[in-house]
Formats: C-alpha cells, sequence, structure tokens
C-alpha cells in the first residue's frame, strides 16, 4: 500500500509525462531547423511545474523521474546525446518553485485568485527560478566548455537560458492552471468576450508584424487589459499566452518590429522576451491595483454594513465626520424618526436639522474637539418636531472621528416627568415648594432681563378648618382642587407660578404687574365667584386672604435671585398676617417696611374679628 502511494494515478502519470515530452521535443525539433530557436521559449518547464503544483509530495520523485527519462533517454540512445549539466536546469527552477508555491492549495486549484498569490508566482517562478536555471545552464556552457568562457559571453549566456525558462513558465503555466476551471465556469457571453478580444489581439499582432510598428505591437497588450477588468488576472493570462505565441512567431518567422530593430536574430528574440516579461509585469501590477482599490472598496462595504449592524442593534445613529464636520457616512437602518438625506452630509446641512436654539452646542463641540458625552441637542424629525439626542464621540488619525447619535427623547421626557412629579403638589397639581424654588428663579430672571417688577401673593382659605369639621376632608380636599384651579390660570406659565405652600396656603410669583392690588382683588373676588358654601364664612361663601409684595430686580445688587425671591415672599408671608388679623376676606400689600391691609367686601358681608392673629390650622 505505501509503494503504490509513493505513484501518482496513472493517467496523470501518462498524461503530463507526455505533455513535458511533446513540449521537449518540440523544441529539439525546432533547434534542428534553425539552431537559435533555443533562445525562444523553453515550453517544457511550465507542465513540469503544473504536475508537481497539483499532486501530492510525495509523488514527485516519481515525476521527476518519468521526465527525465522521457526527455533525455531516447535522445541519447537514438542520437548519442549523453545529458550534460543542463539538464539540472529546467529540473532545479520547476523544484525550487514547485517547493515555494505548493502550500498554497486554494491558489493551485483556482478556489483563490488573489494578487498576492499570483505575486508570489511572478517572484518566485517566473523571476527566481529561471535565474537559478540561467546560472546553471552558464555553468554547463563553462564546465563543457561549450562557448567563449569569458564573463560576458557567460553573462549573455545566463540571460538566454533565463529569459526561454522565464517566458515559458510565465505564459504557458496559468493557461494550464486555470482552462478547465475557466471553461466550465464561463457563460456563452464571456466566452464569445473572450473570442472577440483574442481575435483583436491576433489582427493587431499580424498589422504590428507585417507593418513592423511597434505601436501596434504595443497595442496588442489592450484585449490583455480588457480581459483583467472584466473577468480577472487570470483571464488576463490567457490573453498574455495569445500575445506570446504572435510576438515570438513572428520574430521567430523573421517579421516584425523587433527584427527590423535588431543586429541579429539572437538579439530580436532576446528583445522580443524582454517586451513580453515587461507587458507581463504591466498585467501584474494594474492587477495588483485593481485588487487593492477591489479591497478598499469590499472594506468600505462591509465598514457600511459593521455601522447599520451596529445601529440596528443599538438603536443609534452611526456617523463617520472628516476634518470639516461634514457627515462621510450615517447608518441608521431601522432609525425612522430622523430626516436625514442619503450619502456625504455637509456641516452645514447638518447643522440645519439641529434647533436653532441648540446650535451652538454642536459648533462649539467641534471648535473645541471636544470628546466623550455632549449636552442634548435637538434635531428635526420627520413628521416636523424635536427629539433629544446627545452624542458620544471619538476622535481617530487624521482628523476623521465616529460619532453615535443617540436618542434621548424618551429618557428627556421621562426626567421631565419625574422632575414635574418632584416639583409638584399630589393633590393640586400646582407647584411645591421646591417647584416654585426653581420656577420663581427664572421669573425672577426674566423680570431682570425686561426691567419688570416681581410681585409675590401669598393665599390663604379662610376659616378651612371650619370648612373641613363641616364637610370633611373630601370635601375639603375637593375645595383646595378648585382654588387652584383659579390660581394656576392667573397669567401666562412663563411669567407667573403658583404653588401649594403647605395646608391651605398658596404663594403666587408674577413679574410684570403694574397694580398688584387690583391682581390680588381680581383673584379673591374668582375664589368668591366659584360659590363654594362654606357656613362659617361671615359671606356665605368661601373667601380666601392676601398678603401681597413687590419687588424691581433691577434694582438688587449682589443677591442671590433664590434669596431675592424668598425675601419678597417673606415680605408677602407678613402682609398675609396682617390681613387675617384684619377679619379674614382682605388683602394686605408690603410697601417697602410697612404693610398696609384693607378688608375686601362684598355688598351685604359683616366684618368679623379674626379668631387669633395667625393662619388657620
Amino acid at each position: 500500500m505505501r509503494g503504490a502511494d509513493l505513484v501518482p494515478p496513472l493517467w496523470q502519470l501518462i498524461g503530463w509525462t507526455a505533455a513535458v515530452a511533446s513540449a521537449s521535443y518540440l523544441v529539439r525539433w525546432l533547434a534542428s531547423v534553425d539552431a537559435r530557436t533555443f533562445t525562444v521559449v523553453w515550453l517544457a518547464a511550465a507542465p513540469q511545474l503544473v504536475a508537481l503544483l497539483t499532486s501530492r509530495r510525495r509523488h514527485w520523485p516519481v515525476y521527476l523521474l518519468a521526465f527525465a527519462v522521457t526527455q533525455y533517454l531516447p535522445a541519447w540512445l537514438l542520437l548519442g546525446q549523453r545529458p550534460e549539466l543542463a539538464a539540472l536546469s529546467t529540473v532545479s527552477a520547476v523544484l525550487f518553485a514547485a517547493t515555494v508555491l505548493h502550500p498554497d492549495r486554494d491558489w493551485v486549484f483556482g478556489r483563490s485568485d488573489s494578487v498576492r498569490s499570483w505575486r508570489r508566482f511572478v517572484i518566485y517562478a517566473v523571476l527566481v527560478a529561471p535565474m537559478l536555471a540561467g546560472l546553471i545552464g552558464a555553468a554547463s556552457v563553462l564546465v563543457h566548455q561549450q562557448g567563449n568562457p569569458d564573463p560576458q559571453s557567460l553573462a549573455r549566456t545566463a540571460l538566454i537560458w533565463y529569459l526561454a525558462e522565464a517566458v515559458g513558465i510565465a505564459f504557458l503555466t496559468p493557461v494550464l492552471l486555470r482552462w478547465r476551471r475557466y471553461w466550465r465556469r464561463y457563460t456563452g457571453r464571456q466566452l464569445i468576450s473572450t473570442a472577440g478580444l483574442t481575435l483583436l489581439m491576433l489582427g493587431l499582432g499580424a498589422v504590428a508584424a507585417s507593418e513592423s510598428n511597434f505601436l501596434l505591437m504595443f497595442l496588442t497588450g489592450v484585449p490583455a487589459l480588457l480581459m483583467l477588468i472584466e473577468f480577472g488576472i487570470a483571464a488576463a493570462f490567457w490573453q498574455l499566452a495569445v500575445g506570446a505565441v504572435i510576438i515570438l512567431g513572428t520574430t521567430f518567422a523573421g517579421r516584425g518590429p523587433f527584427i527590423a530593430t535588431a543586429d541579429t536574430a539572437t538579439q530580436a528574440m532576446i528583445h522580443a522576451q524582454a517586451f513580453l516579461l515587461a507587458g507581463y509585469a504591466m498585467v501584474v501590477i494594474v492587477a495588483a491595483a485593481l485588487e487593492e482599490r477591489n479591497r478598499l472598496s469590499a472594506l468600505d462595504h462591509v465598514s457600511r454594513e459593521i455601522y447599520d449592524l451596529v445601529a440596528d442593534l443599538t438603536g443609534d445613529l452611526v456617523l463617520v465626520l472628516d476634518p470639516r464636520g461634514d457627515v462621510l457616512h450615517h447608518a441608521y437602518t431601522g432609525h425612522t424618526h430622523l430626516d436625514l438625506p442619503q450619502g456625504r452630509i455637509s456641516r452645514t446641512e447638518w447643522l440645519e436639522h439641529v434647533h436653532p436654539e441648540d446650535q451652538h452646542l454642536i459648533t462649539n463641540r467641534m471648535a473645541s474637539r471636544s470628546e466623550g458625552v455632549s449636552l442634548p441637542f435637538r434635531v428635526r424629525s420627520r413628521e416636523g418636531g424635536w427629539r433629544w439626542y446627545v452624542v458620544h464621540s471619538r476622535r481617530a488619525a487624521h482628523g476623521m472621528s465616529a460619532a453615535i447619535l443617540r436618542d434621548v427623547t424618551l429618557e428627556r421626557e421621562m426626567q421631565e416627568s419625574l422632575t414635574d412629579l418632584a416639583n409638584s403638589d399630589a393633590l393640586t397639581g400646582l407647584a411645591n415648594r421646591r417647584g416654585l424654588t426653581q420656577r420663581a428663579r427664572e421669573i425672577w430672571l426674566r423680570a431682570h432681563e425686561l426691567d419688570q417688577p416681581l410681585t409675590a401673593l401669598f393665599v390663604d382659605v379662610d376659616h378651612f378648618k371650619a370648612f373641613n369639621d363641616e364637610f370633611g376632608h373630601q370635601a375639603g380636599d375637593a375645595c383646595l382642587r378648585d382654588v387652584s384651579d383659579v390660581l394656576q390660570n392667573l397669567a401666562a406659565p412663563e411669567t407667573c407660578v403658583a404653588a401649594r405652600y403647605g395646608g391651605e396656603e398658596f404663594a403666587v410669583v408674577l413679574a410684570g404687574c403694574d397694580d398688584p392690588y387690583t391682581f390680588a382683588k381680581g383673584v379673591a373676588a374668582a375664589i368668591r365667584a366659584l360659590g363654594i358654601d362654606h357656613p362659617a364664612s361671615p359671606c356665605g361663601v368661601l373667601t380666601i386672604s392676601i398678603g401681597v409684595a413687590t419687588a424691581y430686580p433691577r434694582t438688587v445688587h449682589g443677591v442671590d435671585p433664590d434669596a431675592a425671591v424668598g425675601q419678597v415672599l417673606e415680605r408677602a408671608d407678613q402682609a398675609l398676617y396682617v390681613a387675617k388679623s384684619q377679619g379674614r376676606n382682605a388683602i394686605a400689600l408690603a410697601r417697602d417696611e410697612a404693610l398696609v391691609g384693607e378688608q375686601v367686601h362684598r355688598a351685604g358681608e359683616e366684618a368679623r374679628e379674626a379668631g387669633g392673629g395667625g393662619h388657620d390650622d
């Protein structure tokens, strides 16, 4: 079993051996016709290399033995040509190239046509291995004393040997490796395209040979480039092989531009071979450039898919920005809230989608090159409204940066809801003391900016304990809600805040009130107009007492707004005590340091002294 495993399949052994022998004897026959033919191409190197590449290493000794026997034994026995050192040139070159290239099985069997693999083929099989053959060929000439032993002649011999081996390997090996795969894979249209380009190359070559025109000869490489662009590097090598046959054949026949410009036929053949290898190198370089372009294009496509995947998984908008702040790419698959155009978005166009009041957040962030999480800002949605976002950004090389735009609208709404709950009174829906402090500060600053007065009202429901005793706490709560509804709608929210201060006490802070006393009278009248029955009230309906204080923020310097508002509320609270002490259903104004109160009467009411000097319990 082991011995049988050292022998390759018989049909493969016979096939490759026959191919090598045929190529070898073809060149020998041509040599008998023209003594300089050995400079054309050594065809036998290509099938030997392909046979070793496509077989297992343990089969190599049998292949090499079969190749040697079929090439040299008949010539020795029939023609008396004993094998010389030169016989090792092709074997050494092929064995070296096969050893280096054999591990890349995907490339060998056509599963991969990467430029990296073909570049290794060019370096080791077309450049290095034929150089080894050239050195052995020159050494053979020197050892067997077959020519001039001077260095220049030996170098010329090595060059001729190198070119013959290199051209044979370069142009025939790719065809032998790929013809079966491409023949089966090509569609009818592709085969027609290939045939058309082949005919074009044949036509250009024939005209170039007949006219001895270098320009037309150079244009024979155009079909190979078209094949490279359309079908890939392996297909281009087929066109190169056709071109090599044209150029070498016409030069061998004594026609074409190389014959016209060379002193000898051998020199013309060397020029033709060098021209072919230069064109071969050009195709490989162009293929490498196309491969790199395709690789970068594939990477860009993959990166876009990754951005889309991240956007899908996180629900975020993924951005890639250049140094100017232009959005090069944005991924928001499934992200339906924003109305952003596809493709590149300029910085100006991007800012048009940001709320005007928040655009400074974006421009300042770009100017400062800040990283991390931004402050929340608003972006226009598809529906025309505004949604809240934050940006998480990181800078990369060359001024590029990546950012994740995260929708925080829901979090913002929840935060605002929680803030409202924390700042609101559960019973009445008005602000509580905390909410009053926050809103009153904003109103103070607004009044300061607009040079308006700031008025504070302290409101207390008269005889509320008696109301609860008479009707119960449920009715008392309903009564407080009715009073709150009136206070909630005294003025625009940006200029006024009403709060439940505690129990039946309420506080109101508003800006821009030019006649606080008249305003307070209107509030008291609105409460009486509710017509809530109150047997303990002198007028039979629910009434309130109000303390009023006013300040002018522009005249106050060096005081914190919270402290200033607190002082105004304290003065209003003191005024409320005065109003209560005057029998309730009254309004008292704090003017500078004096507290002035006035009873508020309705027709038919009788004033009654207050029971105690403080607020109702």
